[in-house]
């Protein structure tokens, strides 16, 4: 799996969050839980 860390509410072609800002996010932390699911933290930043 890949994960693309953003929140689009502007941008893109079918934004999630539509009228909202773009965000883009930081990995601050992560670990694993179980031995097969992970734990992401992510710190959002205003995209500018």
């Amino acid at each position: 799996m890949t994960l693309f860390p953003v929140i689009t509410g502007q941008t893109g072609l079918d934004p999630i969050f539509r009228g909202g800002a773009d965000f883009d996010l930081e990995l601050i932390e992560s670990r694993t839980l179980d031995g097969h699911t992970q734990e992401l933290i992510y710190r959002p930043t205003l995209h500018v």
